[in-house]
């Protein structure tokens, strides 16, 4: 059984924190495995904080760093031994997390990316090599995240793009389909 780290950047798009935070939520009771929640903020937004609260959240306000060092301070307070990294602009399925879940216990992938076809462009990863696809979730084993050094802390935009093109150059098992595609590859 794994345990996850849900990690969603909200320095930006933080608009749609409630919507997010109310369907992680209820996947979070859909899966065996417990489900930390982590919201990185720039500075503290008493509405932000007691949304987090309320959907048993934390917040994590961390001004001035760079994108690969924000997700890396937030990996380094999580438990879970898979991290996921949400981006905060976009509008996910009902079903991203119990598709990342299946995925792992039914193959041994060390690193997943979901994707969708009309998803606006994500600052970090607009292309995963197929037309018109955008990363949606980006979910890594903690071991993986370790060895490798988690993200480069120098890095902004290209921050995850980065860490996923090291992990496919030490050969790590990585699994980019869109939510559909997961289920149909793991079933």
């Amino acid at each position: 059984m794994n345990t996850y780290s849900v990690v969603i950047d909200f320095r930006r798009g933080y608009n749609r924190a409630e919507r997010c935070l109310q369907i992680l939520e209820k996947l979070a009771g859909r899966i065996e495995g417990d489900v930390e929640r982590w919201l990185i903020v720039d500075r503290p937004r008493l509405p932000l904080g007691n949304l987090a609260e309320r959907h048993g959240a934390r917040t994590l306000t961390l001004p001035g760093l760079t994108r690969g060092a924000r997700l890396n301070a937030a990996a380094n307070v999580g438990h879970g031994n898979v991290l996921v990294f949400i981006e905060s602009t976009g509008e996910l399925s009902d079903t991203w997390l119990q598709e990342i879940d299946q995925a792992l216990r039914v193959q041994p992938w060390d690193a997943l990316v979901l994707a969708a076809d009309r998803w606006p462009a994500s600052a970090w990863f607009p292309r995963i090599g197929r037309a018109r696809l955008h990363a949606q979730v980006f979910a890594v084993q903690r071991v993986w995240f370790e060895r490798l050094g988690g993200f480069d802390p120098e890095l902004e935009g290209q921050a995850e793009r980065d860490l996923l093109g090291r992990l496919q150059a030490c050969h790590a098992r990585v699994l980019q389909c869109r939510p559909e595609e997961c289920r149909r590859s793991v079933s």
